[in-house]
């Protein structure tokens, strides 16, 4: 299986957004970290607090988190002030587009969590999704943000 690029058109869902939205410029050079899920996912609530702490640790050292919520209705595309009274009570402060599955059909996210993380160079390294995914995802982070501040380090002058 090839390692897509991420189509970042993608990052402007019809949805709208939460918090700020993404602009394609801000992603050039960073890893990303695309978190899926979804208000109706009990999994996906019990990992936030991984996510926000992934984003304290790593933030610092280049990495964007943007969460997507994959929506099951038309009033939460339509008014989104569902999800962001959401983002609010769970803390998620990071930007988070409000899509209507077409972003998760891309990215075949069949399973929330899922969480797809993206090397600097735009590069699909990591996929993974479920209940168990927060675990698998440390471990994914700190091994491409220490290939990517080691890349970084080699190509200084």
């Amino acid at each position: 299986m090839s390692t897509p690029k991420i189509p970042l058109k993608l990052l402007d869902p019809d949805g709208g957004w939460i918090n700020a939205p993404v602009h394609v410029s801000e992603l050039d050079g960073q890893p990303i970290l695309l978190h899926f899920w979804s208000m109706a996912c009990e999994d996906c609530i019990s990992q936030f607090a991984e996510v926000k702490q992934w984003l304290e640790v790593f933030g610092p050292q280049g990495l964007k988190v943007i969460g997507v919520d994959v929506t099951r209705s038309e009033q939460e595309l339509s008014d989104t002030n569902a999800v962001e009274d959401f983002a609010r009570r769970h803390g998620l402060s990071y930007p988070i587009a409000v899509d209507d599955g077409s972003m998760a059909k891309v990215y075949r996210v069949t399973q929330h969590p899922a969480f797809l993380l993206f090397n600097a160079e735009g590069w699909l390294r990591y996929h993974l999704s479920g209940r168990d995914a927060a675990q698998k995802v440390e471990s994914a982070l700190r091994l491409l943000m220490h290939s990517q501040s080691f890349t970084s380090a080699a190509q200084a002058p």
